[in-house]
């Protein structure tokens, strides 16, 4: 019988008090991540837990739905987390692959959990990467959606054009209703981002706090950061010995199969699984897929 799974919504207080989506602050170390956990209706759950990562501008909520039916079908805990400059987590004007890496290691400490799977998609594949590279004693298995450590393709770069269109747009309309707004700006992204499912996914980012809009990720900090803390993956000379899965979307560049030979000398077991039909977001394109290329290498 499958079981239903259960949602909460919760924030890692830690060290510091949480900080408003307006705030960007400066600090070299972690940060205390907003997570959600997913968890089925079973009275004790011994397996090693899940943590997800999401790519650029998402957020843990892109991961609800896959969330509670990697719970289910799993029987693990899944907890998905916000990074840092994302959703409800801190802005910060540090960011790179290696403090978000170390923010899901002071995560894990925050919530006693000596081992994960970790599962992450695009910029939040390359955290996992480089946590896996550098605290390999904290990952149990390694699932890398999309994304590999070499060269990005170009075609990330229009990741630029989308923070820029969705500041202007922001900027460019009168005060509105959550819902208006989000109507009127997808009426102005829509010129210059004609495919109807990235501007869906870019107007998560919209929020209201005390009647005034804003984006949840933190578009100037992450705009600053892309070519050098976004598009480069840092030099690491340690290799990641325990099982890693690729699973890749055929139609995508972002992985290509002359890349897969580097991938192997920093995993040496790595698998790959290239799922028909599916690009860059194959999770969300191909559920069904992913969650089986997922439940079978787990």
């Amino acid at each position: 019988m499958v079981r239903k799974s259960s949602l909460s919504t919760k924030f890692n207080l830690g060290r510091r008090k949480y900080c408003s989506t307006a705030e960007t602050i400066y600090n070299a170390g972690p940060v205390p991540l907003a997570y959600a956990v997913f968890q089925p209706e079973a009275q004790s759950i011994s397996k090693v837990p899940v943590i997800v990562l999401h790519g650029l501008l998402g957020s843990k909520q892109n991961w609800r739905g896959l969330g509670k039916a990697i719970a289910v079908k799993s029987q693990r805990k899944v907890y998905a987390l916000d990074a840092r400059n994302h959703g409800d987590s801190p802005h910060e004007e540090e960011f790179d692959y290696p403090l978000m890496a170390e923010d899901v290691k002071y995560f894990m400490s925050l919530q006693s959990i000596p081992e994960a799977v970790i599962i992450g998609h695009s910029m939040g594949g390359r955290t996992a990467m480089h946590m896996a590279l550098t605290n390999a004693n904290l990952v149990n298995k390694l699932v890398i959606v999309d994304v590999s450590p070499g060269k990005l393709p170009k075609e990330s770069k229009s990741s630029v054009n989308y923070m820029l269109a969705m500041i202007d747009a922001l900027n460019s309309i009168p005060k509105l209703s959550l819902v208006q707004a989000r109507k009127e700006l997808d009426t102005i992204l829509s010129k210059t981002i004609p495919e109807e499912g990235i501007r869906q996914f870019l107007l998560t980012n919209l929020t209201e706090k005390n009647k005034n809009l804003s984006w949840k990720a933190n578009l100037e900090v992450l705009q600053k950061k892309f070519s050098s803390s976004i598009m480069e993956f840092p030099s690491v000379s340690s290799h990641f010995m325990k099982e890693t899965l690729f699973i890749c979307g055929e139609n995508s560049p972002y992985v290509k199969s002359e890349d897969y030979p580097y991938i192997k000398t920093l995993f040496p077991k790595a698998e790959f699984v290239r799922v028909p039909g599916a690009g860059h977001w194959v999770h969300s394109e191909k559920p069904s897929d992913f969650l089986e290329a997922l439940h079978n290498f787990l």
